[in-house]
């Protein structure tokens, strides 16, 4: 199950988001801005329904406004920029370093590892799209 997001923008084309990296862009701040994110328990999330009742990890026609899907946006690209910076400072670690915090993370979670790339580059389509969506759907 993916996740389309239908603009109001319509010299836009729609926005496709995979189950996955759709919930991870959310879960990791952006959907903070329309009051969704992780919750208590494990694989749970917390969000407040739009005025019909729905939710943005539904595919129901959320609907997002346009002062929303702009900081959304903007939100995307601040974690881009935080995700890339800490590629960059991963490569900079050596092997054995790398290897302890990854270890060292299956217990504790402490260290914060890089994010694929393939994910950081649908974000910040998204946050592209988003500031230029004037309000979007989920579908």
């Amino acid at each position: 199950m993916g996740f389309d997001l239908k603009p109001r923008n319509k010299k836009l084309d729609w926005f496709h988001f995979g189950a996955f990296s759709w919930s991870w862009m959310m879960n990791e701040g952006v959907g903070y801005i329309i009051n969704y994110g992780k919750a208590k328990d494990p694989a749970s999330f917390s969000y407040v329904p739009d005025k019909k009742g729905r939710c943005p990890a539904y595919s129901d026609g959320y609907y997002v406004s346009a002062d929303l899907a702009w900081a959304m946006g903007r939100a995307a690209l601040g974690l881009v920029s935080t995700c890339r910076r800490i590629i960059e400072e991963w490569e900079k670690l050596s092997p054995d370093e790398r290897k302890r915090q990854e270890e060292f993370n299956k217990t504790h979670k402490l260290y914060k590892t890089p994010v694929r790339e393939d994910f950081i580059d649908k974000v910040e389509k998204f946050g592209v799209w988003a500031q230029k969506s004037s309000g979007f759907g989920i579908f």
